[in-house]
């Protein structure tokens, strides 16, 4: 196979886009990406989860290229000890965050130095750790908890209270603080420059491909901005119609959406 798209880099989203309902990559998904590598095309996973929860899958998949992780606000290579970009929320925001939070009894889950850390483990740090494989760190309250430069920080809660609680937060915190949804539950905190967008622009501009030779799959929120950013964006088909309106292509497949996407617009058969 070989890629005759011109397009030289493909950032893609794990839940919901290259991950099935298991948490699994399907083999013809597999094939696709591994097939996209093979074609000399540069293949990114950009995930809102930790660098450590999408290392497992970047190996899986053969894909070397730095990870885009915590939804832009780290890019690390797959073996590195150390980021070689990283944004943190600023420590005076963070507290400010916290407080808000024991206010509103609202469930934190707080990332630091790729660490999961939580008041307790409860039901929602629970599912995190099924979903993603890091295990919650439960330190008591907080608020006093050693690091105060976090990653990001999670606002946990039942869909229907974070379709209230986001714009409110988007509101008050305009400007100071890039709040977004990368699952229905999870309201995601990180520095206002901090961005999925952002990260691919980062990395694109690393490895001297132009935007307009970029590619980025997705499937909620906190993807749309990358979706819009590159050359070609793609939106799951199981996402909301809202989003997949803003999308160059939407597949018809959700488990395999990541394959037919690549065989469709990257792979053409050698001649």
């Amino acid at each position: 196979m070989t890629a005759d798209s011109g397009i030289e880099l493909v950032a893609i989203d794990l839940d919901g886009t290259l991950l099935n309902p298991d948490l699994r990559i399907t083999p013809r998904t597999r094939d696709a990406v591994r097939a996209t590598v093979e074609a000399g095309v540069t293949v990114a996973i950009a995930t809102g989860r930790m660098h450590a929860s999408a290392e497992p899958f970047a190996a899986e998949l053969g894909v070397e290229a730095p990870i885009i992780s915590c939804n832009g606000a780290m890019i690390r290579e797959a073996s590195a000890e150390q980021p070689i970009f990283h944004l943190m929320v600023p420590p005076d925001l963070a507290a400010e965050v916290l407080e808000r939070a024991v206010a509103e009894r609202a469930t934190v889950e707080y990332f630091c130095d790729d660490t999961f850390y939580v008041s307790h483990v409860d039901h929602w740090a629970r599912w995190y750790w099924q979903r993603t494989g890091c295990t919650p760190v439960p330190v008591g309250d907080l608020r006093r908890l050693a690091c105060r430069r976090p990653t990001k920080i999670l606002l946990v809660g039942r869909p229907e209270e974070n379709a209230e609680r986001l714009p409110r937060l988007q509101r008050d915190y305009a400007g100071k603080l890039y709040i977004t949804l990368s699952l229905p539950e999870y309201i995601e905190l990180l520095h206002p420059e901090v961005s999925k967008a952002s990260a691919l622009r980062w990395l694109a501009e690393q490895l001297g491909v132009p935007m307009d030779r970029t590619m980025a799959l997705g499937d909620q929120l906190n993807d749309v901005e990358m979706i819009e950013a590159a050359g070609v964006g793609v939106i799951m088909a199981g996402a909301e119609e809202s989003l997949r309106a803003r999308a160059d292509f939407v597949p018809t497949s959700q488990e395999e959406g990541v394959a037919e996407t690549l065989e469709s617009l990257v792979l053409t058969p050698s001649p």
